[in-house]
């Protein structure tokens, strides 16, 4: 069987490898707008990372401090997803992750069906 682009999509599957290794470590870092929180996450989403001014004790509204937590939280974790999802655009070229996954499900098949090819033939 002929494979068409099968090198080159391995070669970006490698290279999509690597980048969400190196991309999975690096830290984004969300601060909350009166800069007394601030939130350090992973592409993974996992929290990494957690600073409370002790300036927060001058207002006792729990609420809102709640509230300040949870959205930088949430603004650490959508910065490191983000970051995340530009790097493998610009590895994969594409704007569809759907492609990409189209892709490497084609060439896994390709290969499957040139080693039961080879299995045959050696039978």
């Amino acid at each position: 069987m002929e494979r068409h682009g099968g090198d080159q999509e391995l070669e970006q599957l490698h290279r999509l490898q690597e980048v969400i290794q190196e991309v999975g470590r690096r830290p984004y870092v969300a601060t909350s707008s009166d800069g007394t929180i601030k939130v350090t996450a992973v592409a993974s989403g996992q929290i990494v990372g957690l600073e409370i001014s002790p300036r927060i004790y001058r207002d006792p509204n729990s609420a809102g401090l709640a509230r300040v937590i949870l959205d930088t939280l949430n603004q650490a974790i959508k910065g490191a997803a983000s970051i995340h999802v530009d790097s493998l655009e610009r590895v994969t070229g594409t704007g569809s992750f759907q492609e990409l996954f189209q892709g490497a499900t084609d060439l896994v098949r390709e290969l499957m069906e040139e080693s039961d090819d080879l299995r045959r033939r050696s039978r």
